[in-house]
């Protein structure tokens, strides 16, 4: 059974002990925390470990930030320290964010705000008691300006952290059980509209067409083309819902049409930047899996022995088929068609 997995980040010594103790309470309520130090990052002989530790990050349901005295090592090649690094790649995957920061460290930047307006010389050059540089507090900022998942609560001691995470955990499962019904009771009329919308498509433009044509063969002609065109949009309207997009940006669009026009669907897919396959153990099972930009995949397919088996979806097949058989031209105005937001 698959378990939730909570990537605990924090400077490490610090915060040694509130680490260790975290780590047991996550273990208690029966999820799987990560800690660098503690060797749950693998950390793979051909990458930097710091590059280990934000791929470890992207595997993870859940993100704990811990904000404390110490700003930690630099992130490699650049100026802010591996924590901030964490924290940044885990709000890039859309992972929920249950951040804290050390009530002495959260009093001392109250000061510095405070004073940064009024003489912004002298905020910076004073000394602050729990705080060994100012760069945290530019770090709360950047947690604290977030237009969402921008909650940062104050703790004195673990009792504190404890009791703050057992009632948001406790308030993100009710928010899942609230939307899961939601998502039942609309889940047949959003699949009556979408039916609806794709035959109202089909319809104005089989009407358009036959009132042009002249004989009953170019009509037949006529019907399989604008059949093809409906189910070629089709496609990308699955690549929005089964990735998580809202709206495909305007650089992603271009880059899918200058992808080469594959075989398969997710070959024509993975020729896209920020579309990967991969191949990975999961459960004792070998699966490949197509990834997307927003942490979402698809498993594509699995190894039976040493046998490759990939797996049917009837859905993109069909739709992609289609995308296939349509004109060059119709092509490109599918894709102005994508630009427009369809």
């Amino acid at each position: 059974m698959a378990i939730p997995r909570v990537f605990i980040s924090s400077t490490c010594y610090d915060l040694k002990h509130i680490r260790e103790n975290l780590r047991y309470f996550v273990r208690t309520i029966g999820y799987e925390p990560v800690l660098s130090d503690e060797g749950d990052v693998f950390y793979s002989p051909s990458s930097h470990t710091h590059d280990s530790c934000l791929k470890e990050v992207s595997t993870c349901q859940i993100f704990v930030l811990i904000i404390g005295g110490r700003y930690g090592g630099e992130f490699k090649g650049g100026s802010h320290s591996i924590t901030n690094n964490e924290y940044r790649e885990a709000i890039k995957n859309k992972i929920p964010v249950f951040a804290l920061v050390e009530q002495s460290v959260y009093s001392d930047h109250y000061l510095y705000q405070t004073n940064i307006k009024k003489n912004p010389g002298f905020a910076e050059s004073i000394v602050y008691p729990s705080c060994d540089n100012i760069k945290i507090f530019h770090f709360i900022d950047e947690v604290r300006k977030q237009a969402e998942n921008n909650a940062l609560f104050p703790f004195k001691d673990f009792s504190d952290m404890e009791q703050y995470l057992k009632k948001q955990w406790a308030g993100m499962m009710y928010d899942f059980l609230d939307r899961r019904l939601d998502a039942s009771n609309s889940k047949v009329t959003n699949k009556l509209l979408d039916d609806l919308t794709l035959a109202t498509r089909k319809s104005e433009e089989l009407i358009k067409v036959l009132l042009k044509a002249t004989s009953s063969e170019n009509a037949e002609e006529a019907i399989q083309n604008v059949s093809a065109k409906v189910q070629a949009e089709e496609f990308f309207r699955l690549l929005k819902v089964r990735f998580g997009y809202e709206r495909f940006a305007i650089e992603e669009i271009d880059e899918f049409e200058g992808a080469e026009i594959c075989e398969n669907w997710y070959d024509y897919i993975n020729n896209v930047d920020d579309f990967y396959i991969d191949e990975f153990e999961h459960e004792d099972e070998e699966r490949i899996v197509l990834w997307g930009p927003n942490s979402k995949g698809i498993q594509i397919g699995h190894y039976d022995g040493d046998e490759k088996v990939m797996e049917s979806d009837p859905e993109f097949e069909r739709s992609y088929s289609a995308f296939k058989a349509i004109s060059n031209e119709e092509r490109r105005k599918l894709f102005s068609s994508l630009r427009e937001g369809f």
